[in-house]
């Protein structure tokens, strides 16, 4: 099974795939980080620049919860994306 959430921060694209075997993070399309190997839950890290021309951290947050995957990506210390949000809206 494969997950990809992909999302716009200002000018960036950040795109996130996970398959039972690997989890890949792309910021503009570049790879970024990958964690290879079966697993539960996982952690991505990356950065990017912001429009004041500042490095962000990015931290994406991966968890097996059945039947699906959550995921959670932050910018810096704020949480701008997270699956567990979507279901409640």
């Amino acid at each position: 099974m494969r997950n990809t959430w992909k999302l716009k921060y200002e000018d960036h694209s950040i795109h996130v795939e996970n398959t039972m075997l690997s989890d890949k993070l792309y910021v503009d399309g570049v790879l970024q980080d990958e964690h290879i190997g079966l697993h539960l839950s996982s952690r991505l890290y990356g950065k990017l620049k912001n429009n004041r021309g500042e490095w962000e951290d990015i931290k994406i947050s991966l968890s097996a919860k059945c039947p699906n995957t959550e995921c959670r990506i932050f910018i810096g210390e704020r949480l701008i994306y997270s699956t567990g949000l979507q279901w409640n809206m």
